[in-house]
C-alpha cells in the first residue's frame, strides 16, 4: 500500500476541513493544550454618503487579539481615525482582559504609525516580498 500526495490549488473541501480540525483538536487534548477558539470582531467606520470609510477586523484567539486588517480611506487619513478604532480595539481587549494586541504591517505600509501608538517590534521577515519586510508589532494590555 503506497501513500499518494495530491497537490491542488485550492482551499479544503468542508470535508477535508473537518478532518483535520479534529486532528488538531485530538493533539491538542493529548499534549493538554489550551482549547483553540477563534472570535472574529470588525469596527466599521461610516458617513452619511460613505457606507465606509475605515474597518478595522480582528480574530481573538486564546488571550490575544489579533488586528487583521485597518483600512481608512485616503481623504481621511491623517486625521486620527485610524488611531481611534486602534483604541477602541484596546478599549474591548482590556474589557476582556485580554494579554495584549498583535499584527503584521508591511515595511511600506503603518510601521511608524504602530510604533507611535505603543506598539513594539517582536519579529521581521525580510524580503517578504523581495525588497521589503514584514514586520511583526505587540502590545502588552496587562
Amino acid at each position: 500500500m503506497g501513500m499518494e500526495i495530491a497537490f491542488q490549488r485550492a482551499d479544503l473541501t468542508p470535508a477535508e476541513r473537518s478532518v483535520v480540525s479534529r486532528g488538531f483538536s485530538a493533539h491538542s487534548d493529548e499534549l493538554a493544550a489550551p482549547g483553540y477558539q477563534k472570535e472574529r470582531v470588525k469596527w466599521i467606520a461610516s458617513e452619511d454618503s460613505h457606507p465606509i470609510t475605515a474597518a478595522l477586523t480582528a480574530d481573538i484567539l486564546w488571550d490575544w487579539i489579533y488586528i487583521d486588517e485597518l483600512w481608512v480611506a485616503r481623504e481621511l487619513r491623517g486625521q486620527g481615525l485610524g488611531q481611534n478604532l486602534m483604541g477602541l480595539a484596546e478599549t474591548f481587549a482590556r474589557s476582556r482582559n485580554l494579554q495584549g494586541i498583535w499584527l503584521w504591517t508591511q515595511s511600506w505600509q503603518a510601521e511608524a504609525f504602530y510604533r507611535k501608538l505603543g506598539y513594539r517590534e517582536f519579529t521581521r521577515f525580510d524580503n517578504f516580498p523581495k525588497g521589503h519586510v514584514r514586520i511583526g508589532f505587540r502590545k502588552y494590555l496587562v
